[in-house]
């Protein structure tokens, strides 16, 4: 396959996240999981055969409470990894997201590299991935390239404006309702490392998708990277720019939100699963983490990674006395000073 320019952006997004990762050159965004302390359970009264920690979403059971997240598609390269990260689903009984498929709708030359996803993947539970400002044709056109059980529809401002051939208007809400509305499949708003305020999840509440992914910060940072690719000067910096995954899910608390969360943004272990969980996620899923892994280690790396969190989960939920996801959100815990104080000011704000 022929590589365009917009092919081999995607290559430079796939260098530039893994190396930042590899480098763990992370710019810390507000809290992180460890602001958040799990207190003892030192009488749990109950067996770690007694957990349960699969969850429901979009009327379907995952057997465990992640996934893989949308990361890459649409080069030869990265049509590769996708193909491997679909093996790596199947091995450990994963659902997957690929990375955007907007490229494919241009050439069609590049739609293999979604479409083996499927193929390498046929029974699982496959996310498709466009852009907010995608008409309704095209996400029928994603959805039926990979045989989607959902669809991601991402929201990234930030990135966009890093970008120097990124957009300048942003007018998604109109076209999101209408998306939501006839979607044959679920409708997940996805932000894309930057976070959510309580502004965006009372403008969700009105839109009403299947779900919202919160993309928090600390994982990988779009900002940095499109700089570093394009050579931006300081003069935009972004990139403190959002709030954290843990501030994130705590914001839809203070709105009361309904709507089922998604936790992505910074997920390293299992504790950072039950973290999120703990504090009101539905699902959570991991990108860079996994990508770095596939990358440095190979699949069966990666698959050994996925299995120790599979292993460990149930013995934390059993750690905390909770048999299921709904049990863990009752739980007690504690926030560090810092966190507390993002708290109050979130509150005050929202009076």
């Amino acid at each position: 396959m022929q590589e365009s320019k917009q092919a081999h952006r995607k290559d430079e997004h796939l260098s530039l996240g893994v190396n930042l990762w590899r480098q763990r050159k992370h710019v810390q965004i507000g809290a992180t999981f460890e602001d958040v302390r799990w207190l003892p359970e030192t009488f749990p009264e109950m067996a770690v055969t007694d957990v349960d920690v699969s969850t429901t979403l979009f009327n379907h059971q995952f057997k465990w409470p992640f996934y893989i997240e949308a990361m890459t598609g649409g080069s030869n390269l990265t049509g590769r990894i996708n193909g491997q990260l679909a093996e790596v689903a199947k091995k450990t009984n994963l659902a997957m997201a690929v990375g955007s498929q907007s490229i494919a709708l241009k050439e069609p030359n590049a739609a293999e590299t979604f479409k083996l996803v499927r193929k390498n993947h046929p029974n699982g539970f496959l996310i498709a991935n466009l852009g907010a400002d995608h008409p309704i044709k095209n996400v029928r056109s994603a959805i039926d390239m990979i045989d989607a059980n959902a669809i991601e529809m991402h929201v990234n401002v930030a990135q966009e404006l890093v970008m120097s051939e990124g957009d300048r208007k942003f007018y998604w809400l109109d076209n999101l309702a209408t998306i939501i509305a006839k979607s044959p499949v679920p409708v997940i708003v996805k932000e894309v490392g930057f976070g959510m305020s309580t502004t965006a999840f009372n403008t969700l509440k009105e839109l009403g998708p299947a779900a919202i992914n919160v993309g928090g910060g600390n994982g990988t940072n779009f900002a940095i990277i499109e700089r570093r690719r394009n050579r931006q000067p300081d003069s935009f910096n972004i990139d403190h720019y959002g709030l954290s995954t843990v501030e994130s899910l705590l914001s839809a608390k203070l709105v009361h939100n309904q709507i089922p969360l998604i936790a992505t943004g910074g997920i390293q272990s299992a504790n950072d699963i039950v973290t999120s969980l703990m504090l009101g996620a539905t699902m959570t899923s991991s990108a860079g983490f996994m990508l770095e892994t596939l990358m440095d280690q190979g699949q069966i790396a990666l698959i050994k990674q996925i299995e120790e969190w599979q292993l460990a989960l149930p013995r934390l939920f059993t750690l905390l006395g909770a048999k299921n996801n709904t049990s863990l959100q009752k739980k007690d815990r504690i926030y560090t000073p810092a966190l507390e104080n993002f708290i109050s000011q979130r509150k005050n704000a929202n009076l």
